[in-house]
C-alpha cells in the first residue's frame, strides 16, 4: 500500500474550485530516466529548489574531496569545511581568486573534474531556464461558470472566454467534451466521454472574447437539461482552445474543467464589450465571468 501511494500522480485541468482532479496509480510524477521532462514539468518553486539543491550538493561532495587532504589545497585550513566549500564555489565557477589553489597533483584532478562539472551544470541550468522563460502561454481567461440560456427559443449552453494578451490570437478553434456518469449492465458505475457539437468551433481572427455555444437540441447529448436532471451532479465539461499566437509565432493551448453544478441556468453572460458604433471596441476583462439573469432587459445604449 505504501509502494501504491508513492506511484500516485494528481493532474489538475482547469483551476479553482471547478479545476478536475485526475490521478494516476502505477506512475511516477518525478522520472529521473525522462530529466528533461522531469525539468520542465517542475513549477518555478520547485525548479529552483532543484536547483539550489543540486548546487550545494555538488559544491559539498567536492568540499568533502579537498577536505579529505587539505594539503592537496594551499592555504586551506586543516579540518576547515567550510574554507573548502567556499573554495569549491569559486572553482565550480571558475573563478579562482588566487588565495587557495591546488597543490598537488590530487587537487588538481579534483579541481579538474568540478570545472567540468561546472561548465556543464551551468550550461545545462542555462538552457532549462531558457526552456521554461520561452514556453508559449495562451493566457486565455474564462469565464468561472457556463450558462445554459436560450437563443431564439433553443436552448444554448454557452462558455466564454477572453483574449488576456494585448495582441489577437489567430486561428482559434474550440473543443468541448463532456464526461457524463451512467451506469453499465452490471450496476457499475462509469463515465462515458461525448463530444458536444458546436455552434461555431473556429474563429480566423481572436481580438477580444469569444462564446463558444452547444444547442441543445434533440441530437444533443444533453437534450433535456435543465436544473433538477440527475446528470447534473455527475456531469463534467471539458473545454479546450488552441490558437495561434503571432507576436510568439507559436501554437498555444488553454484548457478549463467545468462541473455540472457550475452551469447557470436561465441565466446569460452580461455584456463585456462595448462599441460605440464606428472602428472601436472596448472589453472588460473583468466582466468575462459576470452573468445575469436570461429576462434581464437590455443595458441601456449611449450615443456617443
Amino acid at each position: 500500500m505504501a509502494r501504491e501511494q508513492r506511484m500516485r500522480t494528481r493532474t489538475e485541468l482547469g483551476a479553482g474550485s471547478s479545476g478536475m482532479n485526475l490521478h494516476k496509480l502505477g506512475v511516477s510524477r518525478f522520472d529521473l530516466k525522462d530529466p528533461y521532462h522531469f525539468a520542465l514539468t517542475l513549477n518555478w518553486p520547485e525548479f529552483f529548489g532543484v536547483l539550489v539543491a543540486s548546487y550545494l550538493a555538488i559544491n559539498g561532495i567536492f568540499a568533502l574531496l579537498y577536505a579529505s587532504v587539505p594539503a592537496s589545497i594551499s592555504n586551506l585550513p586543516p579540518g576547515s569545511f567550510l574554507d573548502a566549500f567556499f573554495f569549491s564555489v569559486e572553482t565550480l565557477a571558475t573563478v579562482g581568486y588566487g588565495y587557495m589553489v591546488p597543490a598537488t597533483r590530487f587537487g588538481h584532478c579534483v579541481a579538474t573534474v568540478e570545472i567540468f562539472v561546472g561548465m556543464v551544470f551551468t550550461a545545462t541550468m542555462t538552457g532549462l531556464v531558457f526552456v521554461r522563460f520561452s514556453r508559449p502561454k495562451a493566457k486565455i481567461i474564462f469565464a468561472d461558470r457556463a450558462v445554459l440560456t436560450r437563443q431564439g427559443g433553443r436552448p444554448v449552453l454557452m462558455f466564454r472566454m477572453g483574449n488576456g494578451r494585448v495582441n489577437a490570437l489567430t486561428d482559434a478553434t474550440a473543443r468541448i467534451t463532456a464526461l457524463m456518469a451512467e451506469h453499465g449492465p452490471d450496476g457499475r458505475p462509469f463515465r462515458r466521454a461525448v463530444d458536444l457539437k458546436l455552434v461555431r468551433a473556429d474563429l480566423p481572427f481572436l481580438p477580444l472574447t469569444w462564446s463558444v455555444m452547444h444547442e441543445l437540441d434533440s441530437t444533443s447529448p444533453l437534450h433535456g437539461l435543465d436544473a433538477q436532471s440527475p446528470a447534473v451532479p455527475g456531469l463534467r465539461i471539458m473545454l479546450s482552445i488552441a490558437a495561434r499566437d503571432p507576436a510568439l509565432g507559436a501554437q498555444v493551448h488553454a484548457a478549463q474543467s467545468y462541473r455540472g453544478t457550475d452551469i447557470a441556468f436561465d441565466m446569460r453572460y452580461a455584456d463585456a464589450v462595448t462599441w460605440d458604433g464606428d472602428d472601436t471596441s472596448v472589453a472588460d476583462m473583468r466582466k468575462i465571468g459576470a452573468i445575469e439573469p436570461d429576462d434581464a432587459p437590455p443595458p441601456a445604449r449611449h450615443e456617443p
